[in-house]
């Protein structure tokens, strides 16, 4: 039986046959701003979970980073998979549940970053083993950063057995509407995600109120392993 956050393998399908992307090509701002802010340097491993078709990967790829995303989705796999050919840059792809990332992904990493992922997660069990996964995949004092759609105000959360039920969607980069998953969505606000946060043992170091045009209001944190 599928899991209600692998309703996106449907929306991904679906946009893909009519040779469109869902998310744009433009890496996000947030990520950019880690980066520098850390000066990571390049030719450095880092780790996206959950990377949907590529957006990020590719764009730290073609700065000469080692980069390894994953994603549930085979469907986003394929495409990254397509696009790095296509512009001629060279990642690791990995088709897996972040949740059992520990037992698939044998390795640590000093970097790693997640955008977008964390508010699909509706159950708490899911959201906890998350960042249980997440920070055991971080090497001693690594760094991981966290952006999720938010206002860190307003908490609500989805029926997630309707998250494969069919729904109008407008495609922002075309402009027409498409019947695809409506997925899963859960927003917290800062008291509850710094609950969570210190539960999964991490250090928050900064947590910023963002925007960007991909998920609008957003949460971001820089947190390290303690």
């Amino acid at each position: 039986m599928k899991k209600y956050y692998q309703a996106y393998e449907q929306r991904y399908k679906k946009i893909h046959e009519e040779g469109l992307l869902w998310f744009s090509k433009e890496p996000t701002m947030e990520l950019i701003n880690w980066i520098q802010h850390y000066n990571i340097p390049i030719n450095d491993d880092i780790c996206e979970i959950g990377c949907g078709e590529g957006r990020d990967a590719l764009y730290l790829a073609e700065q000469k980073y080692n980069i390894t995303g994953v994603d549930i989705s085979e469907e986003a796999i394929k495409k990254c998979k397509e696009l790095s050919k296509e512009r001629k840059v060279l990642a690791e792809w990995m088709v897996s549940d972040a949740l059992d990332l520990r037992e698939k992904l044998n390795r640590q990493f000093d970097w790693i970053y997640s955008i977008g992922t964390l508010h699909m997660l509706v159950e708490d069990e899911d959201r906890k083993e998350f960042l249980k996964t997440i920070n055991s995949l971080l090497r001693p004092k690594g760094k991981f950063l966290l952006v999720s759609m938010g206002d860190g105000k307003i908490q609500r959360k989805t029926d997630v057995s309707a998250a494969f039920v069919l729904q109008e969607r407008n495609h922002t980069l075309t402009g027409r509407t498409f019947k695809v998953a409506s997925t899963s969505y859960r927003a917290v606000n800062w008291e509850e995600h710094k609950r969570e946060l210190k539960e999964a043992e991490f250090l928050v170091e900064k947590m910023m109120d963002t925007e960007n045009e991909e998920y609008f209001k957003c949460m971001t944190v820089y947190l390290t392993k303690e």
